[in-house]
């Protein structure tokens, strides 16, 4: 049976740690790595539903896109509701693996899983990494032919399963060359007007980012960041489940967008 080390050997050459940013918080974060797993879960966030859910299905490792655990923590008490499900699945045996912004950039990751998904080819890496060859954050490709804004918009709500998009520039405007970095990256705009791109995919980004995009003349497309990354954490699931066929393997049921639109 796998362990807990077996997942995470295979994880850190998925998404190897030294592609994470500086700032960022991967690797086991929860848990003994003697374990045997015999049933893993993937999610975007671990919430206090989805640490429920793990404990329902009796769960022994849950990989979560984005770290528990992410600011300096002095004490883990169930006075916090991050302290309560993290005691919860303490005291279940869950452990948690974090591979963040090394997923984001990793060969097979979340921002290649995008850009191809948008049907760019000649795809690069934005800003390669100093550490691993070849690889890098965020990504860049080309259409194979010039496309209106609109039908671009389109092409992009479809490949993340979003009810809408949002998006700065005229529906008319011209796209063909795009980058692209998911979740909240609205500083990769600069590199984006830096290679001549005409257009710049985010999750989410602030609004005077969203006024430079403007006055830059560079089109800009938001996602939301839960569609800009849960479609990656729903593939993740299969490529371990096809990895570890003594395991199952699933994707959170119980995660959702915290957003939702409203319609008259």
């Amino acid at each position: 049976m796998s362990t807990v080390s077996d997942v995470i050997a295979f994880l850190e050459k998925f998404a190897p740690p030294a592609l994470a940013e500086d700032w960022d918080n991967v690797g086991l974060l929860v848990g003994r790595e003697a374990v045997v797993v015999q049933q893993v879960m993937t999610c975007l966030t671990l919430t206090p539903d989805v640490g429920a859910e793990a404990v329902r299905r009796g769960v022994q490792l849950v990989v979560s896109h984005h770290p528990v655990l992410f600011r300096g923590t002095k004490k883990i008490t169930d006075a916090t509701s991050e302290g309560r499900m993290l005691l919860q699945l303490i005291e279940n045996g869950v452990a948690v693996y974090s591979p963040h912004t090394s997923f984001d950039s990793a060969e097979l990751g979340i921002n290649q899983q995008l850009a191809e998904s948008f049907g760019l080819s000649e795809i690069q890496t934005i800003r390669p990494s100093e550490d691993v060859e070849g690889l890098g954050s965020g990504r860049v490709g080309r259409l194979a032919d010039r496309v209106p804004l609109a039908r671009f918009l389109g092409t992009v709500r479809s490949a993340v399963r979003s009810e809408y998009v949002e998006f700065s520039g005229s529906p008319d405007a011209s796209v063909s060359q795009v980058a692209v970095a998911c979740g909240a990256a609205a500083e990769f705009l600069t590199d984006a007007i830096r290679l001549g791109c005409d257009t710049f995919v985010t999750g989410e980004a602030r609004f005077h980012s969203v006024l430079e995009a403007r006055t830059e003349g560079i089109n800009m497309v938001l996602l939301g960041h839960y569609p800009s990354e849960r479609p990656a954490v729903e593939q993740l699931a299969k490529t371990l489940a096809a990895e570890f066929n003594d395991t199952e393997v699933f994707a959170s049921c119980a995660e959702t967008d915290p957003l939702s639109v409203f319609v008259q």
